[in-house]
């Protein structure tokens, strides 16, 4: 029996529920804090309420429960968990406690380094022991594999890639939202949330480019610095058009609505190393993508536009207005498809 700990956000969940459709037996679990709604519940997992601050530095307290409370259902199902799955350091005294009765694998699903108060040289160690522990390492993208071969001196053999993915209702023809098919065309879009992850002067930049119809911003914008002003100039921009936040259950229809997809991630460490469920998202549609260089992940991704340099942009975005009139071309990599990554360390 295999056991997933911690699918509490969508792109460990997705990942879980491929590996659960693959093996049923498989046990997720979503641990939260004493202040969880009553209602939220997670279609495939184990709630498990746990002391607050569990995924801190105090987490080892927790742990023993999310322990128990695991092995007991494995034996109430008939079974002992041979493979424990862990989606961050925070999870290491709960990985020694299993460690000799169970598989160990390290699922690193993003930066955590870049993550805002779990950072510094003890998180370094804590993740450094826990992919040693680990007969399998699965990061997310080639950037952060890299990073912790060379300075966890681990064994590459035991290191894999696994992306991020997209779903099949991506593909979907669908006809566009009112909001977008009423725009000048063509129509640039961005999908997410508009934070400071997002290079708002890159944005501007495409928005008054004269190739460019309009530009749809699909999202909740959140709290984060305009020095430069670039944020009120998009809110005054008469060919910016803020849609506010979707949700995960329509995106699908928004993004396909746009012509061209734009990923105008800030250089930043946390966006250097991630994996974007929205690059999948996008290449499942099939509609060109132009994009800044910040993320590896991105930048090496053939078939997209990438900006490396201020002076590119006249000549990228003639190129990608050139391709979207070419027609679309969806390319699905889905979460089945990840999870068949792992089936020769799991079979």
């Amino acid at each position: 029996m295999i056991a997933q700990f911690d699918v509490n956000t969508i792109w460990r969940r997705k990942f879980g529920q491929a590996l659960q459709r693959r093996l049923p037996e498989t046990l997720l679990f979503a641990p939260h804090g004493l202040q969880a709604p009553k209602g939220d519940r997670i279609e495939g997992a184990v709630p498990v309420t746990l002391p607050p601050g569990w995924a801190s530095r105090t987490s080892s307290l927790a742990m023993p429960i999310l322990a128990h409370r695991a092995r007991a259902i494995a034996r109430h199902r008939g079974g002992t968990i041979d493979m424990a799955i862990f989606s961050s350091f925070h999870y290491l005294p709960l990985a020694r406690s299993m460690r000799g009765e169970a598989q160990l694998v390290y699922y690193c699903s993003d930066d955590y380094r870049g993550y805002a108060g779990w950072g510094g040289d003890a998180a370094i160690a804590r993740e450094a022991e826990l992919c040693r522990m680990a007969s399998l390492s699965v990061f997310v993208s080639a950037a952060l594999r890299n990073r912790a071969i060379a300075e966890y001196e681990l064994d590459p053999a035991t290191c894999i890639v696994a992306p991020n993915a997209s779903e099949q209702r991506f593909t979907e023809a669908l006809p566009k939202p009112a909001e977008l098919a009423a725009l000048p065309g063509p129509v640039f879009g961005t999908v997410g949330v508009f934070n400071d992850r997002i290079d708002f002067a890159f944005l501007e930049r495409v928005a008054n480019h004269p190739e460019v119809g309009s530009l749809a911003l699909v999202g909740p914008l959140q709290d984060c610095p305009d020095g430069d002003g670039a944020i009120k100039r998009l809110r005054e921009n008469p060919k910016v058009h803020w849609m506010g936040a979707k949700s995960h259950d329509e995106i699908h229809t928004w993004m396909a609505g746009m012509d061209v997809a734009v990923i105008p991630y800030a250089k930043t460490q946390l966006n250097h190393f991630c994996s974007p469920m929205r690059l999948w998202d996008h290449l499942a549609i099939g509609q060109p993508i132009l994009a800044t260089d910040a993320c590896d992940q991105i930048a090496r991704q053939s078939g997209v536009f990438v900006v490396r340099r201020g002076d590119e942009l006249d000549q990228t975005i003639s190129s990608v207005k050139t391709a979207a009139e070419g027609g679309r071309h969806p390319q699905l990599e889905s979460w089945d498809d990840r999870v068949a990554l792992l089936v020769p360390w799991i079979s």
